[in-house]
């Protein structure tokens, strides 16, 4: 699910922009606005779309796959998590289409830049298991975050999974795990890090505006080395 919202938002930025980015500089540098308001007034415009786009998709999965209904709250955390991914991964994308000027070579480094990060989500291979010269990256991994705040979100305090009821943090300590294990079967949770909920949506945000700060950066130094 993070996958395809995610792969969904990097292909609307990554087959557009790199169209916009000649015309954007011919007309910056003909003074006929500056990067701030042009980037702004982008990301502004788009924003209703990139809310209702995943919240559309959500709206359908949740209750398609009979996740966990129990809980209102969860379905609009559910609904937020999506959102934030979805606005990352945008963020993300512009970065490469800024850099990259064709077209062909943006969309064909994407996966080489975007897969790796998958790696370090905890859905192939639990974080432990990640060596330690290769962890720092899993912090800028939007997969991770986005994976640890959609498992917790459905697993912890649902009813359905009485084990995690009642605990009084988010993740279990390892003698709860253990009793987990024994009680209900594999744990759900034990391929991702010891990180809060509401620390993964954070983090999210934090990447998300990361992300558009960084693609302003490049647009503002483009426009001021190119040449008409």
């Amino acid at each position: 699910m993070t996958m395809n919202i995610t792969m969904n938002a990097i292909q609307n930025v990554i087959l557009i922009f790199p169209d916009e980015r000649p015309v954007f500089l011919r007309e910056v540098n003909n003074n006929m606005y500056k990067v701030g308001p042009y980037f702004w007034a982008k990301i502004s415009s788009e924003m209703p779309f990139s809310i209702m786009m995943p919240s559309i998709f959500g709206c359908i999965v949740y209750f398609a796959v009979g996740l966990n209904t129990a809980n209102a709250g969860c379905f609009f955390v559910f609904l937020l998590t999506l959102i934030l991914i979805y606005n990352a991964a945008s963020g993300y994308s512009l970065i490469i289409s800024a850099i990259f000027s064709n077209k062909q070579v943006a969309v064909t480094l994407t996966p080489v830049l975007i897969v790796p990060f998958m790696l370090f989500a905890g859905f192939f291979v639990a974080t432990s298991s990640i060596p330690i010269w290769l962890r720092e990256f899993e912090y800028i991994s939007i997969y991770k975050y986005g994976y640890q705040a959609l498992m917790q979100n459905e697993f912890v305090d649902n009813p359905a999974f009485p084990c995690y009821t009642n605990y009084t943090s988010y993740f279990p300590s390892a003698s709860t795990s253990d009793a987990y294990t024994q009680g209900c079967g594999a744990d759900p949770l034990s391929q991702i890090s010891n990180m809060s909920l509401s620390v993964s949506l954070v983090c999210l945000f934090a990447l998300y505006l990361l992300c558009y700060l960084i693609s302003w950066i490049i647009l503002w130094r483009l426009s001021s080395d190119h040449e008409i």
